[in-house]
């Protein structure tokens, strides 16, 4: 491929991902795509997955176009994710289209990680005469979709891990005051994180200390809320919290001895999701994740605090780690971010790679990855 085509494949895929990233939090447990069209070098049709059900990214491109006038006959199709190829869902094969509207070329960020097509998509095409590209932009294509990626390859879901601290890494005061610890900024962040993610989870301390609503309040058109998780080893959790009145049967994580208390006014207002307890006694954290993975949440957004973090990392569960950090200092007397992870000496830390820091105002944001996702595992 030519210098120049080659620079104008790149625009018109990201062209495709910006679209895509139209419809972040509104898809699961379907992928983020997006699809632009293009004949004699200009763009005849552009579109992406609007929602789950709705009709995949490909066939809103081409309905665009159509609606345009234009024949899709010897197009090219610009396609962040390779186009599916199975039968037995809400929406027909994009493939089935691609073939039957006459287009030329194919040109696919990535392939899917979906086990029924995987390869499948893109045999499907060439075998009808129809040239394939794979592999254009396809590091930002592949994480455009990181949630999903994990989730259909193992039944659990990508675990973010969020958490605001101050400057000396607290998350709150020593009599637990943890509002405000960042700026409305911050917090317009936080909200649209929790946008992005089927579920948020926070321990029963959270819940009893701040009553949290643990809903997205960002002024949009349309918002997705994610479902409410809460961690609560002995079912401490209060029938007139906040989290009862604003939210439809969340989820209680807790353990069976729990159940043999008075638990009237809760069992009927949540989902239950019942584990065995852990080495230390709580809900076993690596079994909620993949209950929650058989409840198809792809995604889980943990908030905190410090001991349901621990317990996320000790589990070695976290697959990103997202922390907001305020300019200010509290002090040794403050509450950690992280509960004990049994680190005795350096060479068993945690290390985190990828990092991405953006500031904004004194404020800053650090997004990483664990290191393979394990302790105790670096060279």
């Amino acid at each position: 491929m030519s210098d120049k085509k080659y620079k104008a494949g790149v625009e018109f895929m990201n062209l495709a991902l910006k679209l895509a990233e139209k419809a972040d939090g509104f898809t699961s447990p379907n992928p983020l795509v997006g699809a632009v069209v293009v004949k004699n070098s200009k763009i005849i049709g552009q579109g992406y997955h609007k929602k789950a059900g709705m009709p995949h990214a490909e066939i809103e491109a081409f309905r665009d176009a159509e609606s345009r006038g234009e024949n899709l006959k010897s197009s090219t199709l610009y396609v962040t994710l390779e186009p599916c190829c199975h039968k037995g869902k809400r929406t027909p094969p994009c493939t089935d289209s691609i073939i039957n509207k006459g287009i030329s070329k194919v040109v696919i960020g990535t392939t899917d990680p979906n086990p029924k097509v995987s390869g499948r998509g893109i045999n499907q095409l060439r075998n009808k005469g129809i040239s394939v590209e794979t592999g254009v932009l396809e590091e930002k294509c592949v994480k455009l979709n990181e949630a999903f990626n994990k989730f259909i390859s193992t039944g659990t879901p990508f675990v973010i891990l969020k958490l605001a601290c101050t400057l000396d890494g607290k998350i709150a005061t020593v009599s637990g005051d943890s509002k405000w610890i960042g700026s409305e900024k911050q917090r317009s962040l936080a909200h649209k994180l929790r946008q992005k993610v089927d579920a948020v989870m926070v321990g029963i301390n959270t819940v009893i200390q701040d009553n949290p609503r643990l809903n997205v309040r960002l002024k949009k058109k349309e918002i997705s809320h994610p479902v409410p998780v809460i961690v609560d080893n002995d079912l401490r959790i209060s029938p007139d919290s906040n989290i009862f009145k604003i939210h439809h049967r969340p989820i209680i994580a807790t353990t069976e001895d729990a159940l043999k208390g008075n638990i009237s006014g809760i069992k009927e207002r949540c989902r239950l999701i019942i584990t065995d307890r852990d080495n230390k006694g709580n809900v076993d954290i690596t079994d909620l994740f993949k209950k929650l993975g058989d409840e198809s949440i792809c995604s889980v957004l943990v908030e905190g605090g410090s001991r349901i973090a621990g317990s996320v990392l000790r589990s070695h569960a976290a697959d990103k780690i997202i922390l907001f950090y305020a300019p200010k200092l509290v002090g040794g007397d403050g509450v950690d971010m992280f509960s004990s992870l049994g680190v005795v000496n350096m060479v068993d830390s945690l290390s985190l790679k990828d990092i991405n820091i953006k500031k904004f105002g004194n404020e800053f944001m650090l997004e990483a990855y664990p290191d393979m996702g394990i302790l105790g595992k670096n060279e």
